[in-house]
């Protein structure tokens, strides 16, 4: 059988728009319609659903909380609450709840304006940001792992953590000023090999 081709990308629903709904809500609120979409995840109906709009060694994509990003994939086998995929980004195979498949092709990004800064909901590992250091200078790196209060930042050989006020987007062809790149190039402030960058709070 032939592989299901997948639908054009679309956005489901305006996550920004819900985010800033759930913002006004109670945290009595927040658990209730968490226990609610819980049972609805779990639902037998809606993955029997899924499982029918699958094929074994169809090509999709699946959203992965940890790096707030998606990853390519591919079907491996349907088990009764879990599908086997194996990861293009890492080459390995995992199992992942049905729930997690992005079946329409939506955009998951979350294009969500903080006050200051970038909004955690809007950032993935893997993401080239910027932020001034104490003294003013300009660093540009890749996200390695968002953490609860600050985002983890390789800049070259150096791992930053810096809150997320203090973050912004890098645009095309930033970063290439005074021999500073993104990843590679001489620092202006030479650090040791893998010292741990200054905390900003």
């Amino acid at each position: 059988m032939m592989n299901k081709s997948n639908p054009p990308a679309k956005q489901s629903m305006d996550y920004a728009q819900l985010l800033e709904a759930l913002n006004q809500a109670s945290t009595f609120d927040l658990f209730r319609l968490n226990s609610m979409i819980n049972r609805e995840l779990d639902s037998s109906e809606r993955i029997d659903r899924i499982k029918a709009a699958l094929t074994i060694g169809q090509k999709l994509s699946y959203f992965d909380s940890n790096s707030n990003s998606l990853h390519d994939c591919e079907v491996l086998q349907l088990n009764q609450k879990r599908v086997l995929v194996l990861d293009f980004s890492d080459g390995k195979r995992w199992k992942v709840p049905y729930y997690m498949l992005n079946l329409e092709g939506a955009d998951a990004r979350i294009h969500h304006e903080a006050e200051e800064g970038l909004s955690r909901h809007a950032i993935s590992v893997g993401d080239v940001l910027g932020f001034k250091d104490k003294h003013g200078r300009e660093h540009f790196g890749h996200v390695l792992r968002l953490n609860t209060q600050t985002v983890t930042l390789k800049v070259e050989e150096v791992q930053w953590r810096v809150g997320y006020m203090f973050l912004y987007r890098v645009l095309e062809g930033q970063g290439d000023q005074e021999g500073e790149l993104l990843i590679e190039g001489e620092r202006a402030d030479q650090h040791d090999e893998g010292i741990q960058g200054t905390l900003l709070e």
